[in-house]
């Protein structure tokens, strides 16, 4: 264990005194190991140190002070030994005989393989980005786009496995940020002052961000940007003297640095603490480069690095092999401190492709049927113009389900977008109403804490006082929905839970299969119908290509693998059922399959059972005549917290006004977003799948 003082959050200042402690004592006090770092409280060497506990002292040098007092820092690291890694259990868990992963152990080998990019790339979470890797595209306002890789150590059934794909993200482009404020706002030029909505703006763009000023020739100073001025530059004054004499930011830059300040109807950019402020003019200020921009990005902006990054299979295969030949893990020193060997060939897995089902569908009370072909079919001229939405749904029966009476849940909880610091989540639960055709499902939101992960109110308990205790919660309500239309209770439950992370995952079973249990419960004594509980992922980086690029027999229009194609063996979990079901046909770009995890399964599936169960289910989405890449009941959940949470706060970066705001516009304000519950769904709405 490593603390550093002062400390500091910054990983990179952590990286640079440690880096400055192994030239020190390396070779000496630390026995010649070279040392893994997380950039925060934990260091890792292979084999033991000689001693347990050790207080080190080092000096940085800030190259941008004149001032040699001010430049040099003092830092004092205590080395604590704080553990053993053991990788026996890790090899035990490989080969299926210990049920526990050892994530400790997995981490310190993860770290280890993170060391040297860490420090030649700009490090977003498991990403690591350069200008060195190629693409570098202006994306717009301000932005652009950089490429880089993924990179992840993993357990498999095949044992430890490096995940690596190409990755590209969002960066402030390293101009001036007069240049950023005229794209960030699309202003022609900046003769005219900001309103407080572009200032507003451009404070929640900028907090946070580095600068480095210009307007010393033989200095360069930077600042983190906390603020901007309340007032235009031309009004701004500040203290000199403790008479209080005070002159303006225009004033002092001509008399100390023989600068004239041309921007003067713009605010200034804050840095330091409001007690003691440093105002910055905008014109002497730039934007340090390999800054990431975290906020959420406009269509404009996604599409342009969708447009600038999308390669279709056998490119995607190229670039992630040149980018592994590039890392040269061969030769990665630490690797070879802790005496990792990393394989530089991509892995082929066996795979299946399952049949797609046959539709059926109803024209004038006549019922017909159609077979998808690679992924899509034509209803034109095979049905009449529907007198309502719920005749325009196309029927499917599913026949793993015709015997039991199965109802069908997908949860979802949509965090707010980035920058929403104090906004609440949306949770959404939908289940299926239509025994056994599963095509038509109710929905029900709720608020809940900001970016909390577990679902709060899919079963509830309230005092009132008449009644008493009165049960209540989404699972409930659903469930009696269910009987009320099919007339039948559910015999079996399957749940699709998307939006859950792995270190979540028991976690979030626990509590929800807890859930699930009282509701069902609440109902009926002694009423426990099996529940198979399935997490749903769709964001990872695991990508699955052809073997032979080019033959139709393996691949659809794009280059892609057949729609149906699942992967069950080698790259999944080395004990838990899970598995890559990739149930679409590709557009453009590299398909992304999506992955199962079964956490929880009293119905016994088989492998073969649950994956041509979900495979069919992706036939019967509502909104288009193709089969989709998620399970429905799962992404029905995700659009209606989406459209919910749009219809309630509206999209915040058009500033207009939305339905459901009462005519008030959403604009962007600072201070935090009230958090406030969300209206309730009315009756007649619930049963119209109103996020279609």
């Amino acid at each position: 264990m490593v603390s550093i003082n002062p400390e500091s959050k910054s990983r990179a200042v952590n990286r640079e005194v440690l880096s400055e402690l192994i030239k020190l004592h390396g070779k000496t006090s630390l026995g010649g190991k070279l040392p893994a770092y997380d950039g925060r409280k934990s260091l890792y060497t292979a084999g033991s140190l000689p001693f347990e506990s050790e207080e080190f002292s080092v000096t940085l040098v800030d190259p941008e002070k004149k001032d040699k007092e001010k430049a040099e820092r003092e830092y004092k690291i205590t080395i604590l030994i704080a553990g053993r890694t053991d990788l026996y259990h890790l090899q035990q868990f490989l080969k299926g005989r210990q049920r526990d992963m050892p994530q400790e152990t997995i981490q310190v080998l993860d770290v280890v393989l993170r060391e040297s990019p860490s420090w030649n790339y700009v490090t977003v979470s498991r990403s690591f980005f350069s200008t060195t890797f190629g693409h570098r595209g202006d994306i717009g306002e301000g932005l652009e786009c950089w490429r880089g890789y993924y990179q992840s150590l993993c357990p498999t059934q095949m044992g430890l496995s490096l995940n690596i794909d190409i990755s590209a993200t969002s960066f402030f482009k390293p101009v001036t940020v007069v240049q950023f404020v005229l794209e960030f706002l699309n202003l022609r030029d900046a003769s005219r002052p900001l309103t407080d909505r572009d200032r507003v703006k451009i404070k929640k763009a900028l907090r946070g961000v580095r600068v480095e000023t210009n307007h010393q020739e033989d200095q360069i100073r930077r600042y983190k940007i906390t603020g901007i001025t309340p007032v235009p530059m031309s009004q701004l004054t500040f203290p000199v003297d403790e008479r209080g004499t005070r002159m303006s930011v225009v004033q002092y830059f001509m008399q100390r640095y023989k600068y004239n300040l041309q921007y003067t109807s713009w605010p200034c950019l804050q840095s330091g603490s409001d007690a003691r402020p440093v105002y910055l003019p905008m014109e002497a200020c730039k934007i340090v480069e390999g800054q990431r921009y975290s906020k959420k990005l406009n269509d404009k902006q996604v599409t342009n690095i969708l447009r600038a990054t999308c390669q279709r299979p056998q490119q995607r295969e190229q670039s992630i092999r040149e980018m592994v030949l590039h890392n040269k893990y061969a030769e990665d020193k630490f690797a070879q401190e802790f005496g990792i060997n990393v394989c530089s060939d991509l892995v082929s897995v066996p795979a299946r492709v399952l049949p797609p089902p046959m539709l059926r569908y109803h024209d004038s009370g006549k019922e017909k049927t159609c077979v998808p072909s690679v992924g899509q079919w034509n209803m034109i001229n095979k049905v009449g113009r529907p007198p309502s939405i719920e005749k325009a749904f196309t029927r499917f029966g599913v026949p793993a389900l015709k015997n039991i009476p199965t109802i069908i849940f997908g949860a979802d909880v949509t965090p707010p977008p980035p920058g929403e610091d104090s906004a609440s989540s949306v949770a959404a639960v939908v289940a299926s109403m239509d025994w056994p055709e599963i095509t038509k499902y109710s929905g029900l939101v709720s608020a809940q804490p900001h970016r909390q992960e577990i679902i709060e109110n899919l079963f509830s308990v309230t005092k009132d006082p008449q009644r008493g205790n009165v049960n209540g919660g989404m699972i409930r309500e659903l469930l009696i929905a269910f009987r009320r239309k099919t007339g039948r209770r559910p015999e079996r439950i399957l749940f699709y839970r998307d939006g859950v992370s792995e270190g979540q995952f028991s976690h979030v079973l626990l509590h929800e299969m807890d859930a699930i249990r009282k509701a069902c419960a609440s109902l009926e004594e002694g009423y426990m119908p099996p529940v198979t509980f399935v997490v749903v992922q769709k964001r990872h980086h695991t990508r699955l290509c052809p073997e032979v690029h080019g033959r139709r027999d393996m691949t659809d229009k794009s280059g892609n693998i057949l729609p149906g194609t699942v992967v069950d063996l080698m790259i999944c979990h080395p004990t838990e059922f899970d598995f890559y079901l990739c149930s679409h046909a590709g557009i453009q770009g590299t398909s992304r399959p999506t992955h199962y995890h079964v956490l929880y399964d009293e119905n016994h599936f088989t492998a073969d059972a649950l994956q041509s169960l979900t495979n069919n289910l992706c036939y019967t989405y509502a909104r288009c005549t193709r089969v989709v890449s998620v399970v429905p009941p799962a992404y029905y959940a995700h659009l209606a917290a989406f459209c919910v949470r749009y219809y309630v706060e509206g999209d915040r970066s058009n500033g207009g006004s939305t339905p459901g705001s009462s005519g008030q516009a959403a604009i962007a304000r600072e201070g935090p977003v009230e958090v406030r519950q969300l209206p309730k769904i009315k009756d007649n709405v619930k049963d119209v799948m109103f996020y279609c």
